[in-house]
């Protein structure tokens, strides 16, 4: 055996340093020899590629979501170059829309861009052979396409001088998945004539592949001209003309492109010009607005943020799964640290032979990064099977919204970033060792009882340290979102989702007119109260934290707006008379809608505590009006108020101030009936799509499902959800990797101790004594792991604050639970080596070495 090894280890020495000039040579022999190395060692190979894959893919997860919501550039030329306006009014919070007077004239005096263009989103109902869809259209200027340079997959785009006139060019360009989705990518489709809520339009191209619009995680089904008459679905929404004529009406998403050699900076303060030359030119609409605020596109998705939520979740969870590969990087840097203990001899014969310092530490450095990048292939294949998964998730609606999180070239290039930082994490240590090393007292030693010194003890004790505290915090981050998920579930809405079935549909997509519509409406009420098992029937146009919503600015009556000041938007909702019985809204003064309000009677309105605070606060609102066409009226009366709920989001602090408006009074086609039963809501699914189809033969029936499945899409729980699954995930892997951490550190502690246990036991200690002896140490480390990881999530879950709900960032109940149960499981990881180490014999202990 002895003869082998000598040749061998010539025949290395030859091979490794014969062609020190060549440096190539040099790199491809250390590869060569570190695959050699690891196949020796089949079992340490696995559970490293293992280890570093695992914690790999999960920063190469998180980044290809960070990737898909803010870092992938629009599919257009010189992406960099397309930037977001915003409206800012003094002393309000967020931001506001353009109007379309606004936008003319930023367009014509803003000369640092190239070009300006504008969006607004609109949902409506799409016929095309007799059969409908409700679809999410994009109303663009005719400007949108030669803006942004995008060129069409078939037919045309709309041009630049169509659009100009209210009603004209009444077209349609097609988005390329909806084309695929409803046509099947027939390409005679072009000239084909469709319907958008009753309106005929002709169809004149079809998007590029790729392209999904300018509004982020919207996938739009078409664009068609910002002026051309097609409706929408809404309530008590303004008519076209107001769109064009009235500068109060901010409905517009404003886009610019920068000329080349504009930044962002540099755009700024002439719009702020702009601004302040607006207000003084229309102070009645105006002032007040003082600025407007450029984004680069990217960095406002899916609309400009004061607060910059988007890049602050984005960066801790970035920072988590930072955390989450670093234990990982630990824990395998242990384990070479072990490893390069026992090839000391190995390393001496090398040295003797003419290896340098150098050669040997580059030697562990091409180790460490051939497991990295083993790993990181590991990684990328789990990583793209999650992106796929999150891609796919469910979002609560029938609406085209996606989630594109596949991998591209800048996921390719971090996961090879984190190949590399994982090599050098993982390898430095033992590398750093090896170069320190006495060769002489290694080679004297001839390889018999090579123990460790305090300061590599020392060492591997901190880097234990190091994931205990990292996983102590992975799991208090994981415990807030777990603990603050249930919360929000458990959190009063202002409603009761349970037993309640949802459908939506559009009578106006089966050609129905106004008065048909009622009359559907009615009859489908009556049909589907009469089915056994059904207890109430309402009906609404928008669904609590849904994601169609309606708003429109509000003016009390007898309280004339600030000057500077803007009337406020605020949300509402037109219901059915029965809608309230059926979400179980609490009436708390007043009376809810009745039958007699109907088309012909005055305009009444039903309010919630937040808009009857805001706008008549210390006074009783019942009997007040406000309007939403401006301080002339006409008027609604308040008759009712309600019990303030969540509309928009699970957080809503403050709370929203919201209105309900009669159906009768404010006809919608596009309706949600919700259903409330006595029995399992989906066991009458088949009935009530039944009663519809009876009265309306072939109209399309969407988005069934309960209400509280709805609650679980994009505005509910599913960011909830996501977080406390994610945070999960990362808090459980980081808890694996710190017991395995702690396990082997023990199991290696009482293994170089064996002889000295031997001498122990042969002197009289009994096993409590050793057991004692070798928890000592361990137990000690684990606490200083907690103490750092207890300090750390004390002053770094400050962080999320503002993305859990019901708790503290530094709750009592989750910190003691995550320190008992990481202190028990760590516990279990020491007591079990050391429970090992008091069953040797003290004659195997004596002869060990």
């Amino acid at each position: 055996m002895g003869h082998a090894l000598a040749f061998e280890m010539r025949v290395e020495g030859s091979g490794l340093f014969s062609k020190r000039g060549n440096p190539m040579h040099s790199f491809w022999q250390d590869l060569r020899y570190a695959a050699r190395t690891l196949r020796q060692s089949p079992g340490f190979t696995i559970i490293a590629i293992v280890t570093l894959g695992l914690g790999m893919a999960v920063n190469t997860t998180i980044f290809s979501v960070i990737n898909g919501f803010l870092l992938r550039p629009l599919p257009v030329p010189h992406a960099e170059q397309i930037t977001v306006l915003a409206m800012k009014q003094d002393g309000a919070q967020n931001f506001q829309r353009f109007s379309y007077l606004d936008y003319l004239d930023i367009r014509q005096q803003a000369e640092v861009f190239s070009d300006v263009f504008a969006e607004r989103t609109t949902l409506v109902g799409l016929t095309a052979d007799k059969k409908g869809d409700h679809c999410v259209l994009s109303r663009v200027t005719g400007n949108y396409f030669s803006a942004l340079g995008v060129q069409p997959a078939l037919g045309r785009l709309i041009s630049p001088n169509e659009g100009q006139t209210p009603g004209a060019d009444p077209i349609l360009v097609l988005g390329y998945s909806y084309w695929q989705k409803r046509f099947g990518g027939d390409r005679n489709v072009v000239g084909k004539q469709v319907e958008i809520n009753d309106h005929s339009v002709t169809i004149v191209g079809v998007a590029p592949k790729g392209f999904h619009g300018t509004f982020a995680i919207v996938d739009m089904d078409g664009f068609v001209p910002l002026r051309a008459t097609i409706g929408s679905k809404g309530g008590t929404g303004t008519t076209v003309q107001d769109t064009w004529t009235r500068r109060e009406e901010r409905t517009l998403n404003v886009f610019a492109r920068l000329k080349p050699g504009v930044s962002v900076a540099q755009a700024q303060a002439p719009l702020r010009l702009i601004a302040q030359r607006l207000a003084e030119q229309h102070p009645e609409t105006n002032k007040g607005f003082s600025s407007i605020q450029v984004f680069p596109e990217r960095l406002a998705r899916p609309d400009p943020d004061p607060d910059n939520t988007l890049p602050t979740v984005s960066t801790a969870f970035m920072v988590l799964a930072g955390l989450v590969l670093l234990v990982a990087c630990f824990n395998i840097a242990n384990v070479l640290l072990v490893r390069a203990t026992v090839r000391q001899r190995e390393m001496g014969i090398r040295a003797a032979l003419g290896a340098g310092r150098g050669r040997l530490v580059r030697q562990h450095l091409t180790e460490s990064l051939l497991l990295a990048l083993l790993g990181g292939c590991a990684g990328l294949l789990l990583a793209s099977w999650a992106a796929g998964f999150l891609s796919s998730l469910p979002l609560g609606t029938d609406l085209p919204l996606q989630f594109d999180f596949q991998a591209d070239t800048r996921v390719y290039f971090f996961a090879f970033a984190a190949v590399l930082l994982t090599g050098v994490i993982v390898g430095i240590i033992p590398a750093m060792r090896v170069a320190r090393s006495d060769i002489n007292a290694v080679l004297r030693e001839g390889g018999r009882g090579s123990s460790d010194g305090p300061r590599r003890h020392i060492v591997r004790g901190t880097l234990v340290v190091a994931q205990v505290a990292g996983s102590l915090l992975l799991l208090i981050v994981a415990g807030l979102f777990i603990r603050s998920l249930d919360k929000a579930q458990r959190m009063y809405l202002g409603f009761s989702p349970d037993h309640v079935l949802d459908l939506t549909v559009d009578p106006e997509q089966i050609g129905f007119n106004e008065t048909q519509g009622r009359e559907f409406y009615r009859q489908i009420n009556e049909r589907i109260s009469a089915l056994p098992g059904v207890v109430s029937v309402g009906q609404a146009f928008t669904v609590p934290m849904g994601v169609v919503s309606a708003n429109e600015p509000i003016v009390a009556e007898g309280h004339p707006i600030e000057p500077g000041k803007q009337p406020p938007d605020v949300m509402y909702n037109p219901v059915s008379p029965t809608y309230f019985d059926t979400l179980r809204i609490p009436l708390l003064s007043g009376r809810a809608f009745t039958d007699a309000d109907s088309k012909e009677a005055p305009q009444v309105a039903v309010i919630n505590q937040a808009m009857a605070a805001k706008f008549w606060p210390q006074e009783n609102a019942l009997g007040k009006r406000f309007s939403s066409k401006g301080p002339k009226g006409p008027f609604i009366e308040v008759v009712g108020v309600v019990q303030t709920g969540r509309y928009k989001n699970v957080i809503e602090d403050p709370p929203q101030p919201f209105y309900y408006v009669p159906m009768d009074q404010n006809y919608v086609a596009y309706r949600t009936i919700h259903v409330r039963t006595s029995v399992p809501p989906e066991s009458l699914q088949r009935q009530i799509e039944a009663q519809v189809r009876e009265l309306a033969s072939g109209i399309p029936i969407s988005q069934v499902q309960t209400l509280s499945q709805a609650l679980q899409g994009v505005n509910g729980f599913f960011f909830f959800r996501f977080g406390a699954q994610l945070t999960g995930t990362m808090g459980l892997l980081g808890l694996v990797l710190a017991v395995v951490g702690v396990y082997s550190v023990v199991s290696y502690a009482a293994a170089q101790r064996t002889h000295e246990i031997g001498i122990r036991m042969a002197l009289g200690a009994d096993p409590g004594d050793i057991l004692k002896m070798v928890l000592r140490q361990s137990i000690g480390i684990v606490a200083v792991g907690l103490a750092v990881g207890l300090a750390a999530a004390f002053a770094g879950t400050r962080a999320i604050a503002n993305l859990i709900v019901g708790i503290k960032p530094t709750d009592p109940v989750t910190f003691i639970t995550v320190i008992v149960l990481l202190s028990a499981i760590a516990m279990l990881a020491c007591w079990i080596p050391a429970r090992r180490a008091t069953r040797v014999s003290p004659l195997t202990a004596l002869r060990y070495e």
